[in-house]
């Protein structure tokens, strides 16, 4: 396979030659192997100077001009001269070491023309001859001493390119330490960052778990505070009967201190009351004698004023318990789709912003969704007569934000780029 010219000047001097060689070729029934024997050359020399792989000397132009004018197309002076001229272009355009080639194949011509002039010499005694033999060896000497020159500058200037190799060479190499030293910081930045990733999901699961054992206890004080309700309204509906009406507060403490167990703070159990007399074995419950008859005592105006300002409320503490609740998953869903987005883009954030963005988008996440909890269980109590609405959202709230958090980790897995993720990712200020 020839090689193709490196070099405009090349390309128009070999197309130039391929011109002048089929104004023949085409017309006549003649082939490239009868100009090859005709230039004293290799058919495949002849079929690379044609196309391109090398450039051809001057005698291979002689040798054309001649071949085509035997064949009655001669080349006029200035298609001759035009050829000489591209060839020189050619030749000028070539990098060093094909100047090198070129030089030692002249000189290996010129070797074996003065051989073959030396041994016509020999064989001839003409005075004509020798003296002719003598200039040809004088021209051949001269050329010669032509071409070691070029050849020491050819070689001077091999010499600074290996030289600028060389150098390319150390700056590649040291820019390539560069990186590797880079990437090795960059994998423990993300090493250190999984580690940190790590800790914190440990964190999160240790402060869910709280979560759910103060859950329990706080559904065990709701039901007592709900049967302390409903004892205080059948204690209100009984007022109206002079025999048997008491005072709501005494009530409510008797009923405090008659119960037999009450809800421990810090584990969930129930531990027995100190005030409360205990049951022995084998013997009959002990007879509480009846309350004594009492004055009806009416509410205080000041929480009468209190039950008025709370009614209103009500609807306003409903709808944020359930804002707070739909939107703890809703939160996990944005955050999870906006680094989702940020991975997948091409043009995003690099990789230690990567790095820092995911630390952030964890970090906004586990306080976000901490906060939002915080408000829903906080005006859970104040709901009302809405209560049974909100408890349901905030259940179902609660089981929306597992598939939330699988659809989030199939979108980091994928790093697929969603108008959700960058709608999300604009309203921090970061632009991919």
């Amino acid at each position: 396979m020839s090689r193709k010219p490196v070099t405009e000047e090349a390309t128009l001097y070999a197309g130039a030659l391929k011109a002048a060689s089929q104004s023949v070729c085409d017309s006549r029934d003649v082939t490239q192997g009868q100009l090859a024997r005709k230039a004293n050359l290799d058919e495949s020399t002849v079929s690379r100077y044609l196309n391109g792989g090398a450039v051809a000397p001057e005698r291979f132009v002689d040798a054309l001009a001649v071949f085509v004018s035997d064949h009655g197309r001669p080349l006029s002076s200035e298609a001759h001269a035009e050829l000489h001229r591209l060839r020189k272009n050619a030749q000028e355009a070539q990098t060093p070491r094909a100047k090198v080639r070129r030089a030692e194949e002249e000189i290996e011509r010129l070797k074996k023309e003065r051989a073959a002039f030396e041994e016509t010499a020999l064989a001839s005694q003409n005075a004509a001859v020798q003296e002719a033999m003598e200039g040809i060896r004088v021209a051949t000497a001269r050329r010669r001493a032509e071409l070691d020159e070029d050849l020491e500058k050819l070689n001077e200037e091999i010499r600074k390119e290996l030289a600028q190799e060389k150098r390319l060479r150390q700056q590649l190499e040291a820019e390539r330490d560069q990186l590797q030293r880079e990437l090795r910081d960059k994998n423990m930045l993300l090493a250190d960052a999984g580690e940190l990733v790590r800790s914190m999901n440990a964190d999160m699961e240790r402060k869910e778990e709280e979560a759910e054992r103060r859950e329990d206890e706080l559904q065990q004080l709701r039901r007592e505070v709900k049967a302390l309700r409903g004892q205080l309204a059948r204690l209100r509906e009984e007022k109206t009967v002079p025999d048997r009406s008491i005072e709501p507060n005494s009530v409510v403490a008797s009923q405090s201190a008659g119960h037999t167990a009450t809800a421990s703070p810090g584990t969930g159990t129930t531990r027995a009351s100190r005030g409360a007399p205990q049951k022995k074995p084998g013997t009959r419950p002990a007879q509480v004698p009846a309350p004594r008859p009492q004055t009806p005592v009416t509410p205080a105006p000041q929480d009468k004023r209190r039950s008025r300002l709370i009614w209103p409320l009500e609807p306003l503490f409903a709808t944020i318990n359930m804002l707070a609740s739909t939107g703890a998953p809703l939160l996990i869903l944005l955050n999870c789709a906006a680094f989702a987005a940020a991975c997948g883009s091409k043009d995003g954030p690099s990789l230690t912003g990567l790095v820092l963005l995911a630390i952030a988008g964890l970090l906004f996440t586990l306080i976000g969704y901490a906060i939002l909890m915080v408000i829903s269980v906080m005006t859970d109590g104040l709901t009302g007569d809405h209560r049974p609405l909100t408890l349901k959202v905030h259940r179902w709230a609660l089981f929306a934000s597992l598939p939330a958090l699988a659809l989030g980790i199939h979108l980091l897995a994928t790093t697929r780029v969603t108008n959700t993720g960058l709608w999300w990712l604009h309203h921090f200020g970061i632009t991919t």
